[in-house]
C-alpha cells in the first residue's frame, strides 16, 4: 500500500504569488527585468535620432574643420596647438552628437520604466557579501540563468554576423566599385550601408530582448510561487488567524440574532409557515410607510422566534404563503414591497382584533 507524504505536498510551491508577496518582492529589488530591452532601446533610439539629425551633423562637422583647419599653416602645428585643436574639436563633437545620445538616453530610461517603474531600493546600494562568495559565485556560474545568458549572446552574434553576410553580399557589386567613387560620393554610400546593416542588427537584438523579457517575466514569477503553508502564513499574517476570525462572525451574529429577538417581543404579528418560516411584523404608521419585517428565521430560529413572540403575547399567525415569500424577499429591517400591502394589511387587521390593541394611524397609513 503505498503511502503519501501529504506534508511534501504542502511544501512544493504551486500557488500563484499573492499581492502582498509581490509587494514585498518589489520592496526588495525583484522584478521581471530584461538589460537587453534597455539595451535595444538605447541602440534603436541612438540610430533613429541619427538618421534625422545625420544632415545637420555632417554640415556642421564640416564647418568645425573648416573654423579649426581651414587657417592653419603648417608651421603653426605645434604641440599646443594640436592639443588647443583636439580639445575645440571633442567639445563641438560632443554638442553636435548630444542629441543622439539624448535620444539613446531617453528611450533606455523609458524603456526600463516601462519594465519596472518608478523603483529605489537603497540596500541594493549597499555592499553583499553574498555576491564574492565563492560558493555562490560558483552556483551563478553554473546555474539556468548563466546557460540563458551563453545562449544569448552566442545568438546576437549570430544573428549580427548573418545580418553583416547577407547586407554586404547583397552589395557585392557596389563594393567591388567603391574604389572607383570620388570621396563626396564614397562617404554617403557608405554611411547609408552602415545605417542599413545597423537597423537590421538593432531589429534582430530587439526580437532578442523580448524573448529575454519574456524568460526573465517567466523565472520571476516562478521564484514568487508559494507553497500551501506559505499562503496559509501569509493570510494569518495579514488577516488575522481564521479560527479567531471565525470566532468574531460567529460572535457577531449572535448579537445580530438577539437583537433581533428582542425586535421580535414589540411586533405586532408573527407569520409561520407554519414550522419552518417565521416573520416577525411590526407597523407604526406615525414612522413608518409600510409594515416593517422586525424578524425572520428557519428552522431552530423560526421556533425561537415563535416563542418569544407567544411569552410576549404577540399574536402567531400560520399563512404558509405570506410566510415564505415575506422569508424569501425581504431582509430584516426593510418594509414590505406594495404588491404585498393587502395581505400583510389582512394579518394586521385579525392581530389587532385578536389583542384587542389598536394600532397608530394616519391618512397614509396601509390600506386593506
Amino acid at each position: 500500500m503505498l503511502r503519501w507524504d501529504l506534508q511534501r505536498f504542502a511544501q512544493e510551491k504551486t500557488e500563484k504569488a499573492t499581492p502582498q508577496r509581490r509587494r514585498d518582492a518589489r520592496r526588495e529589488g525583484r522584478i521581471a527585468r530584461s538589460a537587453d530591452v534597455t539595451a535595444a532601446a538605447a541602440l534603436l533610439g541612438a540610430l533613429l535620432s541619427e538618421r534625422i539629425w545625420a544632415p545637420s551633423l555632417w554640415d556642421q562637422l564640416q564647418g568645425m574643420m573648416t573654423v579649426h583647419l581651414g587657417h592653419l599653416h603648417p608651421q603653426e602645428l605645434d604641440a599646443l596647438t594640436v592639443a588647443h585643436l583636439m580639445r575645440a574639436g571633442a567639445l563641438d563633437l560632443a554638442l553636435f552628437t548630444a542629441p543622439v545620445l539624448l535620444a539613446a538616453v531617453a528611450l533606455a530610461a523609458a524603456a526600463g520604466f516601462a519594465q519596472a517603474g518608478w523603483l529605489f531600493v537603497p540596500k541594493l546600494l549597499l555592499p553583499d557579501l553574498k555576491r564574492v562568495s565563492p560558493v555562490s559565485g560558483l552556483r551563478r556560474i553554473f546555474s539556468g540563468q548563466t546557460l540563458w545568458q551563453l545562449c544569448r549572446s552566442l545568438l546576437k552574434v549570430a544573428a549580427a554576423v548573418a545580418l553583416a553576410w547577407s547586407v554586404l553580399q547583397g552589395a557585392g557589386a557596389a563594393l567591388a566599385n567603391l574604389g572607383m567613387l570620388q570621396p563626396t560620393q564614397m562617404v554617403p554610400w557608405t554611411s547609408s550601408m552602415a545605417f542599413r546593416l545597423a537597423l537590421w542588427i538593432s531589429a534582430a537584438f530587439a526580437l532578442l530582448a523580448v524573448a529575454d523579457y519574456a524568460v526573465e517575466r517567466f523565472r520571476y514569477e516562478r521564484s514568487l510561487r508559494m507553497s500551501r503553508d506559505e499562503l496559509r502564513e501569509e493570510l494569518r499574517r495579514t488577516e488575522g488567524d481564521p479560527l479567531v476570525r471565525s470566532r468574531l462572525r460567529q460572535r457577531a451574529r449572535q448579537l445580530a440574532m438577539r437583537r433581533m429577538i428582542q425586535d421580535v417581543r414589540k411586533a405586532d404579528v408573527v407569520v409561520t409557515n407554519p414550522t419552518h418560516y417565521a416573520v416577525a411584523l411590526r407597523y407604526d404608521a406615525r414612522s413608518m410607510a409600510a409594515p416593517t419585517v422586525v424578524g425572520k428565521g428557519q428552522g431552530v430560529w423560526a421556533q425561537r422566534i415563535r416563542d418569544e413572540a407567544r411569552e410576549a403575547g404577540v399574536p402567531v399567525l400560520e399563512n404558509p404563503p405570506l410566510a415564505r415569500t415575506l422569508y424569501r424577499t425581504v431582509e430584516v429591517g426593510a418594509q414590505i414591497p406594495p404588491e404585498l400591502y393587502r395581505a400583510v394589511a389582512e394579518v394586521l387587521a385579525y392581530a389587532y382584533r385578536l389583542t384587542g390593541r389598536l394600532p397608530h394611524t394616519r391618512a397614509e397609513g396601509v390600506k386593506a
